[in-house]
């Protein structure tokens, strides 16, 4: 798959983007509200989505099989986009609402590079993929965040 350089920038910027806010929620997750590393995946799981995006896009920069960017598009959808309507738009979300829009045009730039490219089978491969990895994945982290919604409501109170 070949990619202009103009292409390839847009790709890189999202990256690089996606990376920052994963790190913006690791320190306000990890740091300020002092919560363990699994409790911030599965409340924050924006992050895990973000991780899955680049993971593979580190894969396919490597390998340029683009059926590595086909895979995270389950979970930078589920977490992402629904994200944008889940939550409320107040001030308090705001920066999570970033975020989803942010993961949201990398899923639109993955789906564009997919289509143009004429990435059908990556596509439909790598969705498979996606859902086999990601679909119990998903089932595990609303399970446990259900286990412990009180635990998660209590330390966000001791960040206010």
């Amino acid at each position: 798959m070949s990619l202009t350089i103009k292409s390839r920038f847009a790709d890189y910027l999202l990256a690089v983007l996606m990376l920052l806010a994963l790190l913006n929620s690791a320190y306000f997750f990890l740091s300020v509200a002092k919560f363990g590393l699994v409790d911030w995946l599965v409340f924050n799981a924006c992050s895990v989505a973000i991780i899955a995006y680049l993971i593979c896009f580190t894969c396919f920069q490597i390998s340029k099989k683009s059926l590595f960017l086909a895979i995270p598009l389950l979970p930078l959808y589920y977490y992402g986009t629904m994200g944008l309507f889940v939550m409320s738009w107040d001030a308090v979300n705001m920066i999570a609402q970033v975020t989803h829009i942010l993961i949201t045009l990398t899923l639109i730039r993955l789906l564009y590079v997919l289509l143009k490219q004429d990435g059908y089978a990556s596509l439909g491969k790598g969705l498979l993929i996606g859902v086999l990895l990601f679909v119990p994945l998903i089932a595990l982290i609303l399970n446990y965040s259900q286990l412990h919604m009180e635990e998660f409501l209590h330390m966000l109170q001791k960040v206010q």
